[in-house]
């Protein structure tokens, strides 16, 4: 538990991701970008920032989920989660979709966090949640890709600063990766 939110790892919070792109459009406006991440959130690992609410629940301390608690979650939609309990989608705070298509390593496909939740922690608390689980994997590196520094934007500025301070380095920028924009691949050793 950090802070009024708890980490969650599941699958198949396309609904949660979803919601979230569509409040930062500066960042995933794109239409076909945001319906490809909402359909990775379909297949990848997902590691969700839940609101907790005043008194942690149970299945929180114990790390896995209650029965009862999926029953008292009430309208809307929600999902049972791998090691938590049912979470209804405007308790996401925040969204990070794991790729890992080798024993050694593996990629963060999308970190997302509501705007009104930026600069609380979460992303960095998400972070450190897969950081923990890849380590007792034995992964030893953990990749991500953003847009590169030549293309002059504020808010990717923040975003490369946010990745650099959670001790990721630059390695290389890709001018053709991405159609028209260039690709900035960051890594953090475990």
């Amino acid at each position: 538990m950090s802070g009024t939110y708890t980490v969650v790892r599941t699958l198949g919070r396309a609904d949660a991701a979803h919601d979230i792109l569509e409040e930062l459009p500066e960042w995933f406006g794109i239409d076909r970008f945001t319906h490809e991440y909402v359909e990775a959130a379909a297949r990848f690992p997902n590691y969700v920032a839940v609101a907790a609410p005043e008194a942690e629940p149970a299945w929180a301390a114990s790390g896995g989920p209650d029965p009862a608690r999926a029953r008292e979650v009430g309208p809307g939609p929600a999902h049972l989660g791998a090691d938590g309990g049912a979470v209804p989608t405007a308790d996401v705070l925040g969204v990070l979709l794991l790729d890992q298509r080798y024993p050694t390593s593996a990629e963060v496909h999308l970190l997302a966090v509501r705007r009104k939740h930026h600069r609380s922690g979460i992303g960095r608390t998400l972070l450190e949640r897969v950081e923990d689980d890849l380590r007792a994997q034995g992964v030893r590196l953990l990749s991500v890709k953003t847009l590169g520094p030549s293309a002059s934007d504020p808010g990717f500025d923040q975003t490369r600063a946010f990745y650099a301070a959670c001790g990721f380095h630059p390695v290389e920028e890709f001018p053709d990766l991405w159609a028209g924009d260039p690709c900035l691949l960051m890594v953090k050793a475990l």
